[in-house]
Parts: structure tokens; C-alpha cells; sequence
């Protein structure tokens, strides 16, 4: 979308201006220059040194009121590269970025090269949404994108063909890297969380986490996966000679101008070494409250808890329940250039602008706790602690909360409640607790029904008299579920959303935490909307459906 053209679209030269990125003696400068070569004006204030490149990019951006992008700082998914040829990338110096199958996002340095922005929409068929970058950067991204990208997956096949005639003639295998390449890609296409390379006797296994679900995608023959895990090793400077004990370690997966962060993780098996790669940074992650699937209400009261002066905020859920994207909305939520936020991590998921952030390195001797004493000297207002694992990381968390500091961290438990007795269990005094805690957040993550092919269906009724849930549902009541089609890989869900239960530390509440009161006895006395009320409201709203929340909460 550019600038209403009924509206006067400001020249470069004010913008400029405007910013503060020129003086009015350079800017009439470069206008005698211009009107003796006729070049550009944002080409001869680069020349002239007078402005950077970004600089005019961004004033053209304003100009055509659309956003500028840093391409570095942009995950583009290589699954959108499918809808614009290279050839035309390259002619029209556009960057697709991604598209939600109505529109198509693209980078061009010319946001009014109408003829370029027509072309697009053609070929794709797509309402084209246009953002401006810099040239340099585009053309950077366009050889590193589709000199990655894979067409098909007969690409994988094919360079496994060729991997094993090469294994036969006993020469280096030149095509591993490639098959190394494609398995990761593959991954982000699909949006992973995690790949799983597994041996078996006759083939190696290659599996993707997507929305919480593993699905088998490639078998690879057996013979070449110890080649496979080799490149994988020396990618993530673990020890190639050792295959017997579990490594740990991780490397950066260049797409584009971005870097994406894998961790890697291997375990010994009969058959040869198992490999997990974790993708950090993935392409359809938004951070920002409003964005988890909270309910007003439920957003509202986050809200209102995390401005509070200091105290700790605890998320719970077990692995893979989307804790840490919780936290690090919260922190989003609260930066600013006026406050010190600090974080320690294992690993750090999310790289977020003025906040200091560390990890976890226990060989070196930097833990949880020995991280906290050193970020409790650096004059904090906001700390994360991205989980209390240990007795010491607990008592420093909540002793920094009773000494002005809002605290973050997370925890394993079921529930909201379930949390309380998990910390006495690592040792934390009932009454340090009382008073230090705000609320404790529990969570999960449901599968969206897909979108593409969702259909209505009456409500399971033995699922609503086995969990006892008649007084949520009408015995004719319907929900909604997919039938499975391509864009779901035939799963019948595509996605995943937050569901939440808030317990707020209220005088009350301390008091029965003081007297150690058992968890039966918290129970029926606080009342709040549950996860599993949560996942009924989001049932009826078509965003899940009952069998799916029933699966999570267990």
C-alpha cells in the first residue's frame, strides 16, 4: 500500500531534512548539483557523503508511506521464494518476504516503480504489499536466498543419489553438506521447532516438530547417516571422533541476510548416532502479548501485574508449552530506554533490542545463580531468569524480588497452583514466597483447527461425560475441525495458541501459603478461569476443538 496520492507527498529533500540528516546548505548543495547532472537526489547526497544509503531508504520509505526493513533483521521463509522466479527477482530487484495466501509482502528499494510492483502482482496473483530496503541489500539477499532455495523436494533426492554414487567410488562425498543444507531448509519451510535425524537398521529417519506434532518427512539410506552426522558435528564444533557419549552444540544457518541460530544435540544409539537440531529463530514467530491468544480480560491483567515496582511473575508448563515466548513478550512489553533489563538464558530463543542478555554456560562455571549475583550488581529493574532449576537460583530470585526488582522466570509445574508446592519442594521459605510472589501464570499450546479446510461437526459427547465437562457444553452443540488438506499437511491443524490460567498472589492467598496449606485446600478456596476453561472458550470460538485442548491439558 503507498501514500494516498490525493494527499502531497513531502519531496526527499524535506524529509531529510525534517530527520535531521542533512543541513538546508547541504540539501541546496545537492540541488545545484542535480540540476547540473541531472542524476537523482538521494544518489548524490550518497556520493557526496553527505547521507548513508539506509538514510535515503528510509526517507524514500516515508515518502511513499510504507515501512522500511532491515534485511538483516528480516527471517524471510523460503517457501514464499516459490511464488517469484529468480529471473524476476533479479530484474526487478525485489525481495518476497513472506504472504498469507491473499497478499504478498516484498522489499524494493523503488517503492514507485509501479511497473515492477505490477509485474509481482501478476505472476503471483497476489495484492502486493510493498516495504523498502536498501538496494545493497536486496541483491545480497536475492543470491543468498535463491542460491538456497529448494524447488522441489527431488532436490534431496537427487543429491542423496549422488552422494551414494560417490560413496561407491570411495571419494569424498562433495553432496553431504548439500543434503545437510536441504534437511535444515526443509525445516524452516515447515516452520520446525525441531528436527530429529534417526537411525534405525535399514534407513535413517528424518522427523519435524511442527505445532507440537512429529511428523516423518524423509527416509535416508542407512549408510549415509554416519557421513550426515559428521557434517552436523563439525558444522557445531562437537567432537567427530566422539560417539559415545551425548554433545552438545549449535551453529548459525545463514538464509538470506539473516542468520538463523540451530542448536544441536546428539545421543548414542545401536545404530549409530541420534541427532535433534533445534531452530531458535523461526519465521512465524511474532512476539507481543497480544499476539499469545489472551483473552481482553486475561491481557488486561498481565498488564496490570508486570508494571508492578518489583515482586516475581512465574509462567509454568512443562517443555514446548511457550513459556519463554510468554517471558519475552513481557519483556517487550516493558523496554524501554528508561529502565535496565537483564536476562540469563539457556539458551537465549530471542535476540530483542536494549536488553542485556546472557547464557548459561556450565563449563565455564556461569549458572543461573552464579549469572543472578552478578546481574544483582549491575543495577537491574527488570531480571529474567529463564528457569529456577536449583534451591540457590530460587532463594536469589526471590530474594532480588523483595529488594526492588520485578523477576521473570519460569518453572515446571502442571498448573498455576501446582507451582506452589514445586517451590517449597526446591526449598524456598513459605513466607519469602508470600510475600515476594505476584501471580504465577500457567500455560499451554493448542493446535488452531486449519483454516483451509475446517468444516462443522458435532461435540464428541463421550468426551464431555468421560471428563465431566456437561455443564460446558449443549448435547447438540458443534465445533469445528479440519478435514486435512496441503496447506495442514494433511493434520487438520496448522498453528498453535495460548491457553492460560492467571493465579494472582492476593492477600488471601498468602495467608493459606504461610500456614502451608496443602494444594487441596488452595484449591477450593481460589477461583479463577483454568486452562482447560480457557480451551473451552477458544472450542467454542472455533479456534480449537475439544479433543485437541483435552490432549494438552491431559
Amino acid at each position: 500500500m503507498l501514500m494516498d496520492s490525493g494527499k502531497r507527498a513531502l519531496k526527499l529533500g524535506e524529509i531529510l531534512l525534517n530527520y535531521g540528516f542533512i543541513t538546508e546548505t547541504e540539501l541546496k548543495l545537492a540541488l545545484e548539483e542535480q540540476s547540473r547532472t541531472g542524476e537523482k537526489l538521494g544518489e548524490i547526497l550518497i556520493r557526496l557523503g553527505l547521507v548513508t544509503e539506509e538514510e535515503v531508504s528510509f526517507a524514500i520509505a516515508h515518502q511513499a508511506g510504507v515501512e522500511f526493513v532491515n534485511l538483516e533483521e528480516v527471517i524471510i521463509n523460503p517457501a514464499v521464494l516459490k511464488l517469484v522466479p529468480y529471473k524476476v527477482a533479479r530484474e526487478n530487484k525485489v525481495v518476497p518476504i513472506e504472504t498469507d495466501g491473499k497478499s504478498i509482502t516484498i522489499a524494493i528499494q523503488d517503492p514507485f516503480n509501479f511497473k515492477a510492483i505490477d509485474t509481482i502482482e501478476q505472476i503471483t496473483g497476489l495484492r502486493v504489499v510493498v516495504k523498502v530496503a536498501r538496494e545493497e541489500q536486496i541483491l545480497k539477499a536475492i543470491e543468498n536466498l535463491y542460491g538456497l532455495h529448494v524447488s522441489s523436494d527431488e532436490d534431496l533426492e537427487a543429491n542423496i543419489r549422488e552422494a551414494i554414487r560417490i560413496q561407491q567410488l570411495g571419494a569424498e562425498v562433495a553432496p553431504i553438506a548439500n543434503i545437510v543444507n536441504l534437511i535444515v531448509l526443509k525445516g524452516i519451510q515447515l516452520d520446525a521447532t525441531d528436527i530429529h535425524i534417526e537411525p534405525s537398521d535399514k534407513v535413517s529417519r528424518i522427523r519435524y516438530r511442527v505445532d507440537g506434532v512429529l511428523h516423518p518427512i524423509y527416509t535416508i539410506p542407512r549408510r549415509l547417516h554416519p557421513s550426515i552426522v559428521t557434517r552436523i558435528k563439525i558444522m557445531s564444533n562437537l567432537d567427530i571422533g566422539e560417539q559415545r557419549i551425548p554433545q552438545d552444540g549449535g551453529f548459525n544457518f545463514q538464509l538470506g541476510m539473516k542468520n538463523i541460530n540451530i542448536r544441536v544435540s546428539t545421543y548414542p544409539t545401536p545404530y549409530g548416532e541420534s541427532v535433534v537440531l533445534r531452530i531458535l529463530e523461526r519465521t512465524n514467530i511474532i512476539l507481543g502479548l497480544e499476539k499469545l491468544g489472551l483473552s481482553e480480560e486475561k491481557l488486561a491483567r498481565i498488564r496490570n501485574l508486570i508494571r508492578k515496582p518489583f515482586g516475581i511473575i512465574i509462567v509454568c508448563g512443562p517443555t514446548g508449552s511457550g513459556k519463554t515466548t510468554t517471558l519475552n513478550s513481557i519483556l517487550l512489553e516493558l523496554n524501554s530506554l528508561e529502565k535496565n533489563i537483564m536476562t540469563i538464558e539457556d539458551p537465549i530463543e530471542y535476540r530483542l533490542p536494549l536488553i542485556k542478555q546472557s547464557q548459561v554456560n556450565e563449563k565455564a562455571g556461569f549458572t543461573f545463580a552464579n549469572a543472578l549475583r552478578s546481574i544483582l550488581r549491575h543495577d537491574p529493574d527488570v531480571i529474567l531468569v529463564g528457569e529456577m532449576r536449583d534451591r540457590e537460583t530460587a532463594e536469589l530470585a526471590f530474594q532480588a524480588s523483595l529488594t526492588g526488582h520485578l523477576v521473570l522466570t519460569t518453572i515446571h509445574a502442571n498448573t498455576a497452583i501446582q507451582a506452589i508446592p514445586r517451590l517449597l519442594n526446591l526449598g524456598v521459605d513459605p513466607y519469602i514466597m508470600s510475600i515476594g510472589l505476584i501471580a504465577i501464570i500457567g500455560q499451554r499450546l493448542v493446535r488452531r483447527v486449519c483454516e483451509n479446510c475446517k468444516v462443522k461437526r458435532p461435540v464428541d459427547i463421550d468426551l464431555i461425560k468421560k471428563f465431566g465437562l456437561e455443564k460446558y457444553f449443549r448435547l447438540d452443540e458443534m465445533e469445528f475441525a479440519g478435514k486435512g488438506c496441503s496447506n495442514c499437511f494433511h493434520t487438520a491443524y496448522r498453528g498453535r495458541t495460548g491457553i492460560f490460567e492467571i493465579l494472582e498472589i492476593t492477600e488471601e492467598v498468602r495467608e493459606l501459603i504461610q500456614r502451608g496449606a496443602s494444594l487441596h485446600e488452595i484449591e477450593s478456596v481460589v477461583k479463577y478461569e483454568t486452562m482447560l476453561e480457557d480451551g473451552i472458550r477458544k472450542v467454542k470460538k472455533g479456534i480449537t476443538n475439544l479433543s485437541e485442548v483435552l490432549r494438552v491439558i491431559g
